[in-house]
C-alpha cells in the first residue's frame, strides 16, 4: 500500500454531538470535566454548506478543548430535538472514547450529575499495567468512554492523559457489516486493520437484551502515530442506520472530524463540493463530509 494512502486518515480532531439542550453539555463538561469553550455561537453557513445539511445553518454551537490544550475537541450543536442517544443502539458512531488519568475518580466527580454509569470502572485485561475504562451516558445520552493508560499499558504504544481529563483518542463505530467497515477504512482510507477478535461489551448486550456472555466481533483500525485509533464492531443483524433528519446531520454523535490528505488525494465521494473554513479550528482548510459503511458521516479536513 502505498504511503500516501496509509496516510487517508492522519487524526482525530473533532468528535460532533447533536443535542437537546447546549446548556445542559456545555455546563457539565466545563465544571466537571474541565473542558473550556474555545468557540460558540450560530453554526456559520460555510459549515451546514460543506455538510450539505442547510438546516444546521445558525443552530447554537460550541467547540471545547480538553484541560491539557490538545488541539482535539467536542463541539455540541443544539437542534432542540427531544430525548437522548443512547439507548437505543443504532448502526454509525457510537462513543467517543477521552483519556483520564482516574477513572475511579471520574466515576466519583459526575457522581450525582447529569451523566449515569453504564459499566466500569474495571481493567479492560489482566495486567498490573492494564488499560482501565469507565462507561457513561451524558447529559443527551451521548455514550462517552474515560480511559486511562499507564506508560507502556497500551497494546497499540498510545499516550496516556495530560490532564485529569484529556483528549478524544478512539472512536468507536459500529454497523452489520464489520467486514464492509473494515474494507471502507482500509481500502477508501488506507488504515491497516488489527485481527478481528471476538469482544464482550456487556453495555451493549445489556440494552439489546442479550445474555452478558454474548461477544461481538471487533477489531481496530490504526491511524498512523501512537495519538489515536478506531474500533470498528459488528452489531446484530437487523439494527437500523442513524436516522438523518432532512436537512440535518445525523442524531446523537453524529459525526466525526479528521484531518486528512488532500482531499483530491482520496476515493470516497463527497456529500457536498470541498470548501475552505476559516473559523476554528479549520484555519482555511478545504472541508468536505462524506457517509461510512455503517452510515457514519465524517468531516474531512485536508491537513
Amino acid at each position: 500500500m502505498s504511503e500516501r494512502a496509509w496516510r487517508g486518515l492522519r487524526r482525530i480532531e473533532i468528535a460532533t454531538h447533536c443535542v437537546p439542550r447546549l446548556t445542559d453539555c456545555v455546563q457539565v463538561y466545563r465544571a466537571l470535566l474541565g473542558y473550556r469553550v474555545v468557540e460558540q455561537g450560530p453554526l456559520p453557513r460555510v459549515l451546514a454548506d460543506a455538510w450539505a445539511a442547510p438546516s444546521m445553518k445558525g443552530l447554537p454551537f460550541a467547540l471545547l478543548q480538553p484541560d491539557s490544550g490538545a488541539p482535539v475537541y467536542l463541539r455540541f450543536i443544539e437542534t432542540g430535538r427531544p430525548g437522548g442517544y443512547w439507548p437505543p443502539v443504532t448502526q454509525g458512531w457510537i462513543a467517543t472514547e477521552v483519556l483520564t488519568t482516574d477513572p475511579d475518580l471520574v466515576l466519583d466527580r459526575l457522581e450525582g450529575s447529569a451523566f449515569r454509569r453504564i459499566g466500569g470502572p474495571a481493567d479492560l485485561y489482566p495486567s498490573p499495567k492494564s488499560a482501565r475504562a469507565l462507561q457513561m451516558a451524558g447529559p443527551a445520552g451521548e455514550l462517552v468512554y474515560f480511559t486511562r493508560i499507564l506508560p507502556g499499558g497500551s497494546r497499540f504504544g498510545l499516550h496516556g492523559a495530560k490532564s485529569f481529563v484529556d483528549r478524544p483518542f478512539i472512536m468507536v463505530v459500529g454497523g452489520t457489516s464489520l467486514a464492509a467497515i473494515e474494507s471502507f477504512y482500509s481500502d477508501r482510507l488506507g488504515l491497516r486493520i488489527w485481527p478481528q477478535a471476538p469482544f464482550r461489551i456487556g453495555q451493549m448486550s445489556h440494552v439489546l437484551g442479550l445474555p452478558p456472555e454474548t461477544t461481538y466481533p471487533m477489531s481496530i483500525a490504526r491511524i498512523p502515530g501512537r495519538d489515536f485509533l478506531l474500533e470498528l464492531e459488528e452489531l446484530p443483524a437487523g439494527l437500523a442506520r442513524r436516522a438523518v433528519p432532512d436537512g440535518e446531520l445525523p442524531e446523537g454523535l453524529a459525526m466525526v472530524s479528521f484531518a486528512s490528505a488532500p482531499l483530491d488525494e482520496l476515493s470516497v465521494e463527497f456529500r457536498a463540493e470541498p470548501r475552505a473554513v476559516g473559523a476554528a479550528p479549520y484555519g482555511g482548510r478545504q472541508v468536505a463530509v462524506t457517509v461510512g459503511a455503517a452510515g457514519e458521516w465524517l468531516e474531512l479536513i485536508a491537513g
